[in-house]
């Protein structure tokens, strides 16, 4: 990643772009982005799609029906972490861009949301990544996400996964183990300031991949924020409940072994390991 660390002045909104990764799911583009257009947001925007290799016509469709989206048509599925990395490479390429903002295909904003998320990053200079509460799509009564974290049990975990809403009216600004990739927004200054050249693991595929971005804005001191003031809806697992559930369990299992290896202390991944067997 360039390392420029520049800074615009507080009283300029920064400029978004919004990257969506998708996979035969042409039939679930529209919303999606019209939930981007429909931002009420006072700065200048872009939104990158980073296509893996769609079989359903979707670069074609999205070209004729949605001009303003930049598309990256890839010959293979390079999966989530991949498709998402280079997304931000390309957004990155425009000196202006201030916050990056990933969304899935499955998953929608309100229109305030990138205005009160944008809100809270300029006024927390080391935020890494932010979120919304995130409700189920089919069911809004209940929620999808307040936040991501490792369990007691070694898991990888959606806060509040399940609650009903009510739980999260009360939600104000704070600090999480980390956000929802689903619905997330990144800061350019974090980006530039971990260590690695590419933004997630690409080992990872897709699953979990969040979980270990988190955990590195952690360890490295960064901040990461729930933010009340707006939702995002999320309908969840629909690119894997195409493919074989074994894939989906493979991945999971696979993938949080392996965020667990890489990020926790020795002494507390042997504790964590004991108990998986339980928990699974």
């Amino acid at each position: 990643m360039i390392k420029s660390l520049h800074a615009i002045p507080s009283n300029i909104a920064g400029k978004v772009a919004y990257i969506i990764v998708s996979w035969n799911n042409q039939t679930l583009l529209d919303e999606c982005i019209d939930s981007i257009n429909k931002q009420q947001y006072t700065g200048a925007n872009k939104i990158i799609l980073v296509d893996n290799a769609s079989s359903d016509n979707t670069v074609e469709y999205v070209g004729k029906n949605h001009p303003n989206v930049e598309v990256i048509a890839e010959k293979k599925n390079y999966g989530f972490a991949k498709g998402n990395n280079i997304g931000i490479k390309k957004a990155l390429e425009d000196d202006n861009i201030e916050y990056i903002v990933l969304l899935n295909t499955d998953a929608r904003l309100e229109s305030n949301w990138t205005q009160c998320l944008v809100d809270s990053a300029k006024i927390r200079p080391m935020a890494a990544t932010m979120q919304s509460v995130t409700l189920d799509y089919f069911d809004p009564g209940i929620i999808d996400s307040t936040h991501i974290y490792i369990s007691k049990f070694g898991q990888g975990t959606q806060g509040s996964w399940r609650q009903p809403i009510a739980y999260a009216n009360s939600v104000s600004p704070q600090k999480v183990f980390g956000c929802n990739a689903a619905a997330m927004l990144i800061t350019r200054k974090f980006i530039e300031t971990q260590p690695f050249r590419e933004l997630f693991d690409e080992t990872m595929f897709m699953y979990l991949e969040d979980v270990d971005l988190a955990a590195r804005a952690t360890v490295m001191g960064w901040d990461n924020f729930v933010v009340p003031g707006t939702k995002a809806y999320h309908m969840g697992s629909v690119s894997s409940n195409k493919k074989d559930p074994s894939f989906s369990i493979y991945l999971s299992f696979r993938n949080n072994t392996g965020l667990l290896i890489k990020n926790l202390p020795f002494k507390i991944l042997i504790k964590i390991l004991i108990r998986m067997p339980r928990a699974d």
